[in-house]
């Protein structure tokens, strides 16, 4: 274990739990900040709510993007990438704003033809399906990612862990036990493979090891058991809690996998240098970005059959 390594994974820590603890909890709504005439003028005077976790899923999606286009760039140096940015604002805004004008379907299609338009005017004497293939799959998973993780504060989420607890650093304890069990699988597996690992699990990652894969795993069940069986509303049996743990203890490890073989394929060991320790973004929230669509779809499910 390179431990100049593990001392900068230490002392991120110890500053980015608490940060983060205060994001994910924090229940001031940003839109209030905006001036009384901005809001009626552009939203109707609707009600809009932007909290502190919110915004930081913005933010990280941006930064997931930009690194995702650098890499891109390493293949396709003259691009009009930044168009994305524009079509990624806008999807954003019109989450947050309830009579937005286009659906899923249909804001899909117009990232369709600005890959197409990008692909056409900047990509002379390159392989354009290639790329066309890959700005566009790399935009919609990070995007499909964005609104999963801003779905942890709507419904069927916030309902189903429904903690009614008045004080404002404990009132999003669903979110803290799925963040903690998916960034504990990723370290336990991490510590646990790097002591004791001698079997390897996939080609695509050589470090990672059986014994840290099932170390993690067991990990997410612990947490989101213990989770569950206090933050989740009583009506939801605990056995929810256990399915949920074996969901981002898996898909929290193939997420990972997934973003190395994306770094793999543009031969970058990380996706930046952003975060001491860990790499970029991409490298440290791989398990949240893959993760989270499908807690989503596990809690829309368990929703609709259970109500």
């Amino acid at each position: 274990m390179n431990k100049t390594n593990l001392k900068k994974r230490l002392i991120f820590v110890s500053w980015a739990i608490p940060a983060g603890w205060w994001i994910v909890n924090s229940t001031f709504n940003i839109f209030t900040l905006l001036p009384e005439t901005i809001s009626k003028s552009f939203f109707n005077s609707q009600q809009i709510v932007i909290l502190p976790g919110h915004i930081c899923a913005i933010i990280i999606t941006f930064l997931a993007i930009f690194e995702y286009f650098k890499m891109l760039h390493r293949l396709f140096p003259k691009n009009g990438f930044w168009m994305v940015y524009i079509w990624l604002g806008l999807q954003i805004i019109s989450y947050f704003v309830p009579d937005s004008i286009l659906t899923m379907r249909q804001d899909s299609f117009v990232l369709l033809i600005t890959v197409t338009l990008e692909s056409f005017v900047w990509g002379k004497n390159t392989s354009r399906w290639k790329r066309a293939s890959l700005l566009f799959s790399g935009t919609i998973f990070i995007l499909i990612a964005c609104f999963s993780l801003l779905d942890f504060y709507d419904q069927p989420f916030q309902l189903i862990f429904n903690t009614n607890n008045n004080h404002p650093m404990f009132s999003q304890l669903g979110i803290v036990t799925v963040l903690a069990s998916i960034f504990l699988c990723d370290a336990v597996a991490f510590f646990i493979g790097s002591i004791f690992g001698k079997h390897h699990f996939s080609s695509i990652s050589p470090k990672k090891t059986i014994e840290g894969s099932i170390a993690g795993l067991l990990t997410s069940i612990i947490v989101c058991l213990a989770g569950w069986f206090f933050f989740a509303d009583p009506q939801y049996p605990l056995f929810l809690g256990l399915i949920m743990g074996i969901l981002i203890g898996s898909f929290a490890q193939i997420g990972d996998l997934l973003v190395s073989l994306i770094k793999r394929y543009f031969k970058v060991k990380d996706s930046s240098n952003l975060i001491p320790g860990h790499g970029g973004i991409l490298d440290r929230f791989d398990s949240l970005f893959f993760t989270a669509p499908i807690i989503n779809l596990f809690l829309i499910i368990t929703f609709k059959i259970l109500n």
